[in-house]
């Protein structure tokens, strides 16, 4: 297996097991291990798109359709928690 599919798959599994409302954690232990793990996606996104030239959007959506369907806490746009935070990730790169 070469990096980038070992950076991708390490991506998709953090995504499998993503705490979503980490943010909301009155537990500042959990806040910070959910911090961190978003850091972690943030950086593989990172690699994956500009220094691994993946196609962005193939990957986006790979990454919505791991984190299945999304919270009812619509915004002005229609996205819950969950695209909103996925689209946080991906702005840099697809401009969401």
């Amino acid at each position: 297996m070469n990096i980038t599919n070992t950076i991708k798959e390490d991506l998709l599994q953090l995504v499998r097991t993503y705490d979503w409302s980490y943010m909301m954690s009155d537990s500042h232990d959990v806040w910070e291990a959910g911090n961190k793990i978003e850091r972690s996606i943030q950086a593989k996104i990172f690699a994956l798109c500009v220094i691994h030239r993946e196609d962005a959007e193939a990957l986006y959506s790979e990454v919505k359709e791991i984190a299945g369907s999304d919270y009812t806490d619509y915004d002005v746009y229609g996205n819950g928690l969950k695209y909103r935070t996925i689209n946080s990730w991906f702005k840099p790169y697809i401009g969401e």
